[in-house]
């Protein structure tokens, strides 16, 4: 019997639109952050995004959801992200990573990974 095993498609990365070349500079960061989930063409109306940022080390700092309307969908979302959430990662010496999930009809999808490296 040959292996069945399929490919799980990610969705694209978020962007972090304070990050220049991959580095935050927290001290030069006015609050809040912008986190972008780009245009997902499948996304539907009632659907939900959800963007977490963890550390480096995998622990979940902070987390934000929004339900798409027919407002939203087919944009890019932008959505707020405290500068608090950047200082405790950086004090503690640890990076950010960003990633968002699509919740659609009881299905989850997950996008790639954003790292991001913190400077003071």
């Amino acid at each position: 019997m040959k292996d069945k095993s399929f490919a799980v498609t990610m969705l694209p990365a978020p962007s972090l639109k304070e990050a220049i070349n991959g580095v935050l500079y927290v001290h030069n960061l006015i609050d809040p952050a912008h986190g972008e989930v780009p245009v997902l063409r499948d996304a539907v109306p009632g659907d939900t995004i959800k963007l977490t940022v963890s550390n480096s080390d995998g622990f979940l700092e902070w987390d934000t959801k929004i339900v798409l309307t027919d407002i939203t969908i087919e944009k890019p979302i932008v959505l707020p992200i405290p500068k608090a959430t950047f200082e405790r990662m950086l004090n503690a010496g640890t990076n950010a990573v960003l990633q968002y999930s699509l919740e659609s009809a009881g299905n989850q999808k997950l996008s790639m990974h954003l790292s991001i490296e913190l400077k003071d």
